[in-house]
């Protein structure tokens, strides 16, 4: 265990990404652990109202969203990522 929380690829209800740091300044992948590795973006909803919006973490994959529609969801990536058929 490298000190953060494993998700395991799973489909959870807690958020993915959790603020840290001096007056919470920095995003933290609750996942693989990474620090200011996201991306964030809002758009106009395609259900044509509201906003969707999406956090990603960069390095492992995870996505948290939220739409008018849905709801908000998250999905985790698996961590540590698994070896692809190529590398074995």
């Amino acid at each position: 265990m490298t000190g953060h929380e494993s998700r395991n690829g799973e489909d959870h209800d807690e958020p993915i990404f959790t603020t840290c740091g001096p007056d919470g300044a920095s995003i933290r992948c609750r996942v693989c652990g990474a620090v200011d590795q996201v991306v964030c973006d809002e758009m106009p909803s395609m259900a044509g109202y509201g906003t969707d919006a999406y956090t990603r973490c960069t390095r492992c994959g995870s996505v948290e969203t939220s739409d008018p529609v849905f709801g908000w969801r998250a999905k985790s990536a698996p961590w540590p990522p698994t070896p692809s058929q190529s590398q074995q």
